[in-house]
């Protein structure tokens, strides 16, 4: 139920993203606004000083999120982009663990990985396929974010101050990428207009990190990972009966089939 719920939130927030009038300023104020509503918890909490390096590490990796995730919703739809960002992550984990740890998935774990993977081609089927290649690349990031910080929470008694501390460091890093790209005048006007959304987006979005690694405390993390990809379904949705995008209900059945592989491939594990 954390997974699931933190699925929905996922999904949720990059719909806004997408449907802000400037993404950029939708991706600052997301991690902004989520780091100042929960900013209480981390100071009442603290973190342990032998975690820092892998908040700093996480804030990195977090900025160039943003960055590429922006970029990708700028190019292409959010029933394309979100999917196969979120669907290639665990992939290439588990590519990488066969290729650098010799931990080669069972018979099994390559029929999902197949079937996640047919799920992306299948969502990339067709003439629109603009901001695939952003897409693929957040989906490294993903994976990036996702070992760096589970290794991290598991010597934590709770995941929320980590996950806030994360965000501190994204919005700061954030900023100098805002003064480059836009005046202030710009990032006020939209901070102004859109406010409201970036709030709801900010608490989804830590919400929905916190309660995932939340998760993958309780439980193995390639098995909290996988259920995760639920979103990828919930996103799809979004686009169709949120954007109206054209495409996103021919991609949906690709969508359920990478949730589908992505399951096999933990239960396989």
């Amino acid at each position: 139920m954390l997974v699931l719920a933190s699925a929905l939130l996922h999904a949720s927030w990059n719909l806004i993203v997408k449907g802000s009038q400037d993404r950029l300023i939708a991706g600052f104020a997301q991690a902004a606004f989520g780091a100042i509503v929960f900013s209480p918890v981390l100071f009442i909490s603290g973190i342990p000083t032998e975690v820092w390096p892998a908040i700093a590490l996480s804030s990195f990796i977090h900025l160039s999120y943003t960055v590429t995730l922006v970029t990708a919703y700028n190019h292409g739809d959010m029933s394309l982009v979100y999917p196969v960002a979120r669907g290639t992550a665990p992939i290439l984990v588990t590519i990488a663990a066969a290729l650098l740890l010799d931990d080669v998935p069972s018979v099994a774990g390559m029929l999902a990985i197949a079937l996640a993977v047919g799920g992306v081609f299948w969502v990339a089927a067709g003439k629109n396929r603009n901001g695939i290649w952003w897409a693929v690349l957040t989906g490294g990031i993903i994976a990036a974010y996702t070992v760096n910080d589970a290794a991290a929470v598991r010597s934590l008694e709770a995941a929320l101050p980590y996950t806030i501390a994360t965000f501190f460091g994204q919005t700061l890093l954030l900023i100098p990428v805002i003064i480059w790209r836009r005046s202030l005048t710009q990032a006020v006007t939209s901070l102004r207009m859109e406010w409201r959304r970036h709030l709801f987006a900010g608490m989804a979005s830590a919400g929905a990190y916190a309660l995932v690694l939340s998760a993958a405390r309780l439980a193995p993390l390639g098995l909290v990972a996988a259920f995760r990809e639920t979103s990828v379904v919930f996103g799809t949705l979004g686009g169709l009966w949120i954007l109206r995008e054209p495409a996103a209900r021919s991609r949906l059945k690709g969508a359920a089939l990478i949730a589908a592989g992505l399951v096999v491939l933990v239960i396989s594990s």
